[in-house]
């Protein structure tokens, strides 16, 4: 019984570390979703609501490499066109909530967009630091990952999709 209560005052003081530090970034961590997303009424999760969709994400096998459904790699990134394409074929059939995950999301927040295509596929590069960019359905069955990265002073995005749902869209 004393090893469950040392086991939980770790964890909650481990959670309330997290907390403290989200608090420092959440400015920054506002500024960079606000670039990402199409609209003033940004919402950012509480970091219990988004501890419980990641927790449920990490003990999901589907988004593991070897279900991988669809993907595109070195996609120029000045060439959007394939990453509007995907969006507006997802927003087409799938009109409900979409969590976004980027940098800091594990201490500030998942993002909850309204609707997929609330993401500015017209961003810059320089708008998100950390150049990953994921967004999982209300079921968490499906999901959208754009990897954008800089090879040789070139500049590139690469697109994953997981699960059924959105990856018949594309195929």
């Amino acid at each position: 019984m004393q090893n469950l209560r040392s086991i939980m005052m770790k964890n909650r003081l481990q959670f309330l570390l997290r907390k403290n530090a989200g608090k420092q970034h959440l400015e920054i961590y506002q500024e960079e979703v606000s670039k990402l997303v199409i609209g003033k009424d940004i919402k950012v999760m509480s970091l219990e609501e988004s501890d419980m969709i990641l927790k449920m994400i990490s003990d999901n096998m589907l988004f593991e490499q070897s279900n991988l459904a669809w993907s595109a790699k070195q996609i120029p990134f000045q060439d959007k066109h394939i990453l509007k394409k995907i969006i507006s074929d997802i927003q087409l059939k799938y009109d409900d909530i979409v969590y976004m995950q980027i940098k800091n999301s594990d201490i500030c927040g998942l993002a909850l967009l309204d609707r997929i295509d609330m993401f500015n596929v017209s961003f810059h590069y320089e708008d998100d630091s950390s150049g990953l960019i994921t967004f999982y359905d209300k079921s968490l069955t499906n999901m959208l990952v754009v990897d954008f990265y800089e090879e040789w002073n070139e500049y590139f995005y690469d697109i994953e999709i997981h699960g059924k749902q959105w990856s018949y869209l594309v195929l």
